[in-house]
């Protein structure tokens, strides 16, 4: 789970901002709550701001650092650090993350561990990175890094394939150590909390863009009969018109693929034991190439089942629905996710309700909070940034789960609704006229 996350120096921020998904002592909602050690997690936060106030440059930045620990580099790639034009053009950025994990203890049984990650980086290379182990007595340090002198405390001192990055091979300037190390890890197939914790990274955290688009969805639909099912059902549900969702044989052809593409795929996977390969291409969606028996290229493509008002049925490609179908159809994988009970993804969406409409995101938000426990043994998490006027009320969300972002001096900042408690904006207030007056900020000044 996601607790803290704080940044410096990035892009419109420069004085930290730290965001919290650590509740606060308000009552409100608690049922849907996780309990993590001393603390109690929330399981939603809506982030609201006018436009360039800030809400997607604060996801950037959580996107930055995911990609910062896992991606490989060349020596001199540069790091995708954007510090703040005016003040912090010659400063490092600083990112500090404090998260939840499900990892294996010393006597082999499984655990929930709370870390801190921290990162101070440049464009050319990483200037300082730990990770700490966070209990009741106090923070317990794993590693430290400054420049390429990295120290090794704990379960990691005199751990041969930690001390062989860290004092012989060494690793790259613009490289972090818990990315490379467990990876290394992961590799051994050897199970330690370094390898769980870069998989929080690659496989918990999940960030999604405005017009991010669900790339392996047909493949996923013609393997998985269930979760082929469950789309058909959640298109339904959403009244997007759609009743099912099917595949359909289309030209190669029409795909108008570059022959020296096409024959690369061909050969790629004549040489494996069948399989499937993704093409995609713009405003045309995602197809499914495969070979045929006589050692062809053949394409599918995904499709929504429709029937017209005599009944008869007809489809089209997902690349025709409207785009406010397409941007929920690209959802669907994350919904479905966040309603297994034994999820612990976290997502953070940019803009989510982009081209839906308002009930359609309301429905989407409760039947996430529906689907939570009340036993405290959740774990999944959504955070998005949003415009929607009609989420902000007492009946869906905390006041501890909404932050307003706002711009001052050319400075992004985020505050919890909660700590406007002297203005009047208790848990029974009309949380929509409060903002939409200006006297929280986070509003166009028309």
């Amino acid at each position: 789970m996601l607790r803290y996350f704080t940044v410096s120096n990035w892009k419109s921020i420069y004085e930290s901002v730290e965001f919290s998904m650590v509740a606060t002592q308000e009552r409100q909602h608690g049922e849907r709550l996780s309990r993590v050690e001393r603390s109690r997690v929330l399981p939603v936060a809506a982030i609201y701001g006018a436009n360039a106030s800030g809400k997607s440059v604060f996801i950037d930045a959580l996107a930055a650092l995911q990609e910062i620990v896992l991606k490989a580099r060349n020596v001199d790639d540069d790091l995708p650090i954007v510090p703040h034009l005016s003040r912090g053009a010659d400063e490092p950025t600083k990112f500090e993350i404090e998260f939840s994990i499900d990892t294996r203890s010393s006597n082999g049984k499984r655990r929930e561990e709370t870390l801190i990650y921290e990162l101070r980086a440049d464009k050319g290379k990483v200037l300082e990175e730990s990770l700490l182990r966070v209990r009741p007595q106090g923070e317990i340090v794993l590693f430290e890094r400054e420049g390429d002198l990295i120290e090794l405390y704990e379960e990691l001192d005199g751990d041969d394939v930690a001390e062989a990055l860290a004092k012989t091979l060494g690793v790259k300037s613009n490289t972090t150590f818990l990315g490379e190390l467990g990876d290394r890890y992961a590799s051994k197939s050897q199970e330690n909390v370094i390898a769980d914790a870069r998989r929080w990274f690659a496989e918990k955290l999940r960030v999604i863009g405005p017009r991010s688009s669900a790339r392996g969805l047909p493949l996923r639909v013609m393997d998985d009969d269930g979760f082929a099912e469950a789309i058909g059902e959640l298109l339904s549900w959403a009244d997007t018109g759609i009743e099912d969702v099917g595949v359909e044989e289309i030209s190669i052809r029409a795909l108008e693929i570059p022959s020296s593409i096409e024959e690369r795929i061909r050969k790629e996977l004549a040489s494996g034991e069948g399989g499937k390969a993704l093409f995609s291409r713009f405003g045309r969606g995602s197809s499914v190439l495969e070979l045929d028996d006589s050692g062809q290229l053949k394409a599918q493509r995904l499709v929504a089942v429709h029937h017209d008002s005599n009944g008869r049925e007809f489809t089209l490609g997902f690349a025709d629905e409207s785009d406010g179908t397409v941007r929920f159809l690209n959802l669907l994988p994350m919904l479905i996710q966040l309603q297994k009970p034994k999820s612990d993804a976290v997502f953070v969406v940019d803009e989510l309700e982009n081209s839906m409409h308002p009930k359609l995101t309301e429905a989407l938000i409760r039947s996430f909070l529906s689907s939570l426990p009340t036993e405290e043994d959740g774990r999944r998490q959504l955070v998005f940034s949003t415009h929607e006027l009609q989420l902000l009320r007492s009946d869906l969300l905390r006041r501890d789960e909404i932050w307003l972002a706002d711009k001052v001096d050319a400075q992004t900042r985020l505050t919890r609704l909660s700590e406007f408690s002297e203005e009047g904006v208790r848990k029974d207030a009309d949380w929509l006229g409060f903002y939409m007056s200006g006297r929280l900020g986070g509003v166009p000044r028309v």
